[in-house]
């Protein structure tokens, strides 16, 4: 049985271990912890946040009931192997680490119950998707309270671990490939006289198209049908970029983080 309000504990706080911890600050159903080693960003993280305390590592793994492994993938090793020192008892631990397997984190660390988790930056706000991979000893019950905390931080799924350099290649990496094709389309609105107005006229598109998408639920296919119209300046566009088979160019782009990704993998 899980204790009435669960202590969890972030060991890292950088961008995505901060969103965690502020996410989990907003509910009463946590007690935060965190671990930095970094000495500016710790006293800048007490000064900041009151409600949660810095713990020593190995106080904080015999604390916490939920450890959440929030450290860059090459310092992970590492701090592995200063828990495999002081672990005590069956836990549950998290890793956002991107490229991590759990059979690496079991083998480094001689940890049993893993949940691998992929956020991106939409965690910043509290919209992110996120997916969890777990290992075979998680229980039920211990993944439900992974998705729980994730869930401060948007949309979660749950997929195969095999899946999770895909997720990674689209979802992780997905923020910066719709953030360069907005770059393109705000220097295209410049380059047409509307450089005062370029980001706005763009982002403000851009989130009329989603929410669209969303509340019509309909296909992105169906959605160009109803904007553009025979010989319209839509089609001139779009029949250019088919030309140059822009599909392909995507599809190659995300094979090619994909593959990297496969490569980074542990």
């Amino acid at each position: 049985m899980w204790r009435e309000r669960l202590k969890i504990g972030i060991i890292g706080l950088g961008k995505m271990g901060e969103a965690i911890a502020k996410g989990l600050m907003g509910s009463k159903d946590y007690r935060v912890y965190f671990n930095e080693a970094d000495a500016a960003k710790r006293k800048k993280a007490s000064n900041r946040y009151k409600r949660i305390k810095h713990l020593e590592i190995n106080e904080l793994i015999g604390s916490a009931d939920v450890v959440v492994l929030a450290v860059k993938p090459q310092d992970l090793k590492e701090l592995l192997h200063k828990i495999k020192l002081v672990l005590k008892r069956d836990k549950l631990f998290i890793s956002i680490a991107a490229g991590v397997s759990t059979c690496f984190i079991k083998k480094e660390g001689s940890i049993e119950k893993i949940v691998r988790a992929m956020p991106n930056m939409g965690a910043l706000i509290g919209d992110s998707f996120t997916a969890l991979a777990y290992s075979d000893k998680v229980l039920k019950k211990e993944l439900n309270l992974a998705k729980k905390i994730f869930s401060v931080l948007g949309k979660v799924h749950v997929v195969e671990e095999e899946l999770m350099d895909a997720v990674t290649a689209l979802s992780g990496s997905g923020p910066a490939y719709f953030a360069y094709f907005l770059q393109a389309l705000e220097s295209s609105a410049s380059d047409a006289g509307l450089k005062d107005i370029s980001g706005s006229i763009v982002l403000d598109t851009m989130e009329a198209t989603l929410k669209v998408l969303r509340k019509l639920n309909i296909s992105t296919e169906d959605f160009i049908r109803m904007v553009k119209s025979p010989g319209g300046t839509t089609e001139a566009c779009l029949e250019y970029w088919q030309e140059r088979d822009l599909p392909g160019i995507v599809r190659e782009g995300v094979n090619r983080a994909l593959n990297r990704a496969k490569e980074l993998n542990r």
